[in-house]
């Protein structure tokens, strides 16, 4: 083959197979550009539309939220966030224990919050009834007091000081024939009901009695005290025993975190997102926790070098 002939067949090559090589890769790249565009805008849609919401360390100081429900929600977070990770990165036995570390911790907090709820209504409703009472205004489904619609006036005064002296006729009474029937007041089941110095002997023998009591009963004691309150816990849902004793004691360390800052609000809007979004970044924390722990990895097989 001379020259002109490899010179040819160089060209047709060229022009039949690597041209159409080069296009098929250029529309191969374009279109990964486009998806790859495409999914950056989805992940910058979607951070956008919880970067107001989900708790990141980085910005709680420098950017407060408009919200002060969410401001007093970072607050609890970034105090119980040392515990939590703790508590749950020590389950490394099976994924069983983490999952109902978790199930009974997210439990416990929907718990919470129905509970401060329902005691924050309970509050208003005395504190109205409170200042009916003080008002001299009738309580709910009792008959009105109110004649005219005025409220009624107290007794006279010289009313109200003849039912003081009878009153206290009638004590200076009593305590006379008590006297003259000389009533033995120590036999008496109220006095014995009462009897100060008879419970302080018990307490007495209660504190030696467990002053006797080796430091091993005490614990045991204490164990069967404390499994109770795990099991009411837990109570109405399952898994694995020990993840449920762990999150009974992570709870307890990180509750009045939430609780406090939860009651401090007034606002229904901040109460409501501080409760709705307190549950969500639980479980986004939950979840990274268990992404960074990777107790499967199985390690490497080195050999002896001798």
């Amino acid at each position: 083959m001379n020259s002109n002939e490899e010179k040819l067949l160089r060209e047709f090559v060229r022009k039949t197979f690597v041209k159409q090589m080069l296009q098929e890769q250029k529309k191969k790249f374009l279109h990964e550009q486009k998806v790859r565009s495409y999914v950056r805008a989805l992940i910058t849609e979607a951070k956008e539309e919880i970067s107001c919401t989900v708790i990141t360390e980085a910005r709680d100081m420098a950017n407060p939220h408009p919200s002060t429900g969410i401001n007093k929600l970072r607050d609890a977070i970034r105090k119980a966030k040392p515990s939590i990770k703790s508590k749950f990165q020590q389950l490394t036995s099976s994924s069983n224990q983490r999952e109902s570390f978790s199930n009974h911790l997210l439990a416990a907090f929907v718990r919470l919050f129905d509970q401060l709820d329902a005691l924050s209504a309970s509050a208003n409703k005395d504190d109205v009834s409170a200042v009916d009472s003080e008002l001299g205004l009738p309580d709910e489904g009792e008959g009105s007091s109110l004649e005219g619609g005025a409220l009624q006036a107290p007794p006279p005064d010289d009313e109200l000081e003849k039912e003081i002296e009878d009153e206290i006729g009638q004590d200076i009474q009593l305590e006379s024939i008590l006297r003259e029937l000389d009533v033995e007041l120590e036999n008496d089941p109220e006095v014995e009901k009462n009897d100060i110095i008879s419970d302080e002997i018990a307490n007495e023998k209660e504190s030696e009695k467990n002053k006797a009591m080796t430091q091993v009963e005490k614990d045991v004691e204490k164990k069967k005290k404390q499994e109770t309150e795990r099991e009411e816990f837990g109570s109405g849902i399952e898994g694995d025993s020990t993840g449920r004793n762990q999150a009974f004691d992570t709870f307890n360390l990180v509750q009045s975190y939430f609780s406090d800052n939860y009651l401090d609000l007034d606002d229904k809007d901040d109460k409501f997102m501080f409760k709705k979004w307190a549950l969500y970044n639980l479980k986004l924390l939950l979840d990274s926790y268990e992404e960074e722990l990777t107790p499967q990895l199985e390690q490497p097989n080195i050999e002896n070098p001798t």
